[in-house]
């Protein structure tokens, strides 16, 4: 389901943004339409288009812009989310002429971020990051194709608080880092990604062994234990209420690794801790 942001309107002067009188590019998307092609779009009777343009990109061969697309009528009884028909990105050449469009993931977002990343991945045809604000801090990205007069989207990345940053590794893959969960305090990390050119398959890659340096609220009681040598280990009760730091997680071993009171070093298995202290739920 989409996730849109609640524009309220009472009125159409509120689109100052707005296309009151259809540019080229209403018109052209208007026909289109009209016409039925491009299919994900309700088809206009009695209402009218009307456009928010939320980023472009212009140079000298061609420029790409992102409208909010609202098929309005002329008695508004709802917010504006209810007559969003979607953002689109366009593709508009030097004559000014629109080769084509392609629907984003968000719906009717502003904040969005555009960017042209083609020298910096390296590709021969245009390439966009198309970032989409799509609740909680996320960004939802988008690298959308240029080829042949035709958009194609390669692949999609999730990322919190930024748009993703990628670079060409070699000829076949792209690497970069992005801000995930981690599955025990569910606090945020870097973790290495990596981008398949060959079928664009996005893999996150998680380490055996990660510092998560969290500290929290031990929720109930539970048993870890110290470690007094290499074969001798003696249990030790932390109880609720405790503060204790989550110093590390060994997914290997699914092991815990605690710090109390500064200096004592708990060991605790994953399944004995997990649920059982406090965890990060913003964002």
């Amino acid at each position: 389901m989409k996730r849109h942001r609640i524009i309220l309107i009472f009125s159409l002067g509120l689109f100052c943004s707005c296309s009151q009188t259809p540019n080229k590019v209403d018109e052209i998307v208007t026909k289109a339409l009209n016409n039925d092609t491009i299919p994900s779009v309700a088809k206009i009777t009695t209402r009218k288009l009307h456009s928010v343009v939320r980023g472009h990109i212009d140079s000298k061969e061609y420029s790409v812009i992102v409208k909010s697309l609202y098929n309005l009528v002329d008695n508004l009884k709802y917010d504006s989310s209810f007559y969003c028909q979607g953002n689109y990105l366009y593709f508009i050449d030097k004559t000014k002429t629109v080769l084509d469009s392609i629907e984003l993931a968000e719906g009717c977002e502003g904040g969005l971020i555009i960017q042209d990343v083609t020298n910096q991945l390296k590709f021969t045809n245009p390439i966009f990051n198309v970032s989409s604000p799509s609740g909680s801090d996320y960004y939802t990205n988008e690298f959308i194709e240029f080829r042949n007069t035709r958009f194609k989207k390669l692949f999609e990345i999730s990322e919190f608080g930024q748009p993703v940053a990628l670079q060409r590794a070699d000829k076949n893959i792209l690497t970069g880092f992005v801000k995930d969960r981690d599955e025990l305090v569910y606090d945020f990390q870097d973790y290495p990604i990596t981008v398949s050119l060959d079928n664009y398959e996005v893999r996150i890659g998680k380490p055996e062994k990660q510092h998560i340096g969290y500290v929290t609220v031990a929720l109930e009681d539970f048993i870890g234990y110290r470690l007094v040598d290499k074969s001798e280990r003696s249990n030790y009760l932390i109880k609720r209420g405790t503060t204790v730091v989550i110093d590390s997680l060994d997914r290997s071993t699914n092991n815990v690794r605690l710090i109390i009171s500064d200096t004592i070093f708990i060991n605790v298995p994953f399944r004995d801790i997990k649920d059982k202290i406090q965890v990060n739920a913003a964002g």
